[in-house]
């Protein structure tokens, strides 16, 4: 649905948004991820794959939010020095705790045989540059919630502010009991659900104020 738009110079950034959410969505089925990771050895580097896949989903997002709300300053955070820092940073890590952790034959959730503790240092990074993008957010989503002039922009920054919020105590699952795992689960699942119906609320929007500005010249007509 977005090629046609995409090849007509029409918002191209959701169009590599929406290829990289799939990209991540096929990296998580495990017969796709078995079948793509024997192709690049079968010792899970399809998981590495999958992290900077999802690490370039979180900063088209936060991108594609930020200018939602016209917030110029976290933009330029997400893509100046401090944003490309922390993701330069954080790859790294990422690419040296995988290794670190031993090469092991393919597993979709990259857990049995691996070492334990630089096991939980990759999994703490999946959730620190995500977590990175929602921090930059968070300020200007406040201020739209609270300033925004059409209603359904202030909706719709509260349910993504909402939704950053709750990724940043996803950080606390290293300390939760492993009996919390329904609650981990739905904390994942919640933020996903919130940020995607956020969007979808301006979306939304952005349709009616596009029909809003299409009638007017026929109502002038008249």
């Amino acid at each position: 649905m977005r090629i046609p738009a995409a090849l007509r110079g029409e918002n191209r950034l959701m169009m590599w948004l929406f290829t990289l959410f799939a990209a991540t969505i096929l990296l998580s089925i495990e017969r796709p991820y078995l079948a793509i990771d024997a192709l690049l050895g079968g010792v899970n580097l399809a998981n590495l794959l999958l992290r900077f896949f999802i690490y370039a989903v979180c900063l088209l997002l936060a991108v594609r939010i930020a200018r939602a709300f016209g917030s110029r300053g976290a933009e330029q955070a997400l893509y100046g020095p401090w944003g490309l820092g922390a993701l330069g940073v954080v790859a790294a890590g990422t690419v040296a705790s995988f290794l670190l952790m031993g090469l092991q034959p393919s597993s979709v959730g990259l857990h049995e045989g691996t070492d334990e503790v630089w096991f939980g240092v990759y999994a703490a990074l999946g959730r620190v540059y995500p977590t990175f993008t929602g921090v930059v957010l968070i300020p200007s989503l406040f201020r739209a919630t609270v300033g925004a002039a059409l209603p359904a922009l202030r909706v719709a920054a509260g349910l993504i502010g909402a939704g950053y919020t709750l990724l940043i105590f996803t950080n606390l699952f290293p300390l939760m009991p492993l009996s919390w795992v329904p609650v981990m689960q739905t904390m994942n699942y919640s933020v996903l659900l919130l940020l995607f119906a956020g969007l979808t609320v301006i979306w939304v929007a952005s349709l009616q104020a596009r029909r809003r500005a299409a009638s007017a010249p026929r109502r002038l007509t008249r």
